[in-house]
């Protein structure tokens, strides 16, 4: 999905991840897979979340399709 993208098995550790990310003017989306807590970053001045997109991928396919 991103590019930007961490797998971390420990819960604790990916909360540390994740709140050093956004001090960094990061935006963040955790999820979960199996085993592992994947986090999906995107640099944002501010970590204003306006500037990033986190859609479901039916969503976008849709709106892609609409667009071509």
């Amino acid at each position: 999905m991103f590019k930007n993208e961490i797998a971390i098995r420990n819960k604790e550790a990916a909360m540390r991840v994740v709140s050093c990310l956004v001090e960094e003017e990061y935006c963040v989306m955790l999820s979960r897979e199996e085993d592992l807590y994947i986090i999906d970053f995107e640099y944002s001045e501010y970590s204003d979340r306006n500037n990033v997109i986190f859609m479901s991928r039916e969503d976008f396919e849709q709106k892609f399709e609409e667009i071509e």
